[in-house]
């Protein structure tokens, strides 16, 4: 079902015609039935992780390293934006068997200490290939050369 559910995702932007990050973030908010915020967070500076998604009950909260770099901002957006198209939090049944055994340990360390923030990872590769596809995407939806700085920002 996940397949075909980010399909209809995918369907939905090239119909849309996205030409920047928010509309996509909009849409995956739309898709998944309840919000996508986005938020900056200083304390991620001194992490080795550029940001990370929480799935609360109420709304999938993005977190990103602060930057100056619109291009990398979206970039990582969207690589969270595959961890929750794809479920990823539903299908990881171990970080939250961690967060219940060990609740004050914040969430983006769990996920660390998992792996999730290895590129070897499944999830991690998985989220790459869908900011990558959203980045095409959107690059395909705008009237300038598709340059490395055009592919977002």
């Amino acid at each position: 079902m996940t397949d075909a559910w980010v399909e209809a995702f995918w369907a939905r932007g090239a119909a849309e015609g996205w030409s920047d990050i928010d509309q996509a973030v909009a849409a995956a908010a739309d898709h998944v039935g309840k919000p996508v915020v986005v938020r900056e967070e200083s304390f991620l500076s001194a992490e080795p992780v550029c940001g990370f998604v929480a799935t609360l009950e109420h709304q999938h909260l993005v977190m990103i390293s602060p930057t100056t770099s619109a291009t990398f901002r979206s970039f990582v957006i969207g690589h969270e934006l595959g961890h929750v198209l794809h479920r990823h939090s539903e299908r990881a049944a171990q970080s939250a068997y961690v967060r219940d055994v060990i609740p004050d340990v914040p969430e983006y360390k769990v996920e660390r200490a998992l792996a999730r923030g290895l590129f070897s990872n499944t999830y991690e590769h998985e989220a790459e290939l869908f900011a990558d596809r959203l980045a095409a995407l959107i690059r395909s939806n705008r009237g300038r050369p598709s340059a490395f700085r055009g592919v977002f920002g």
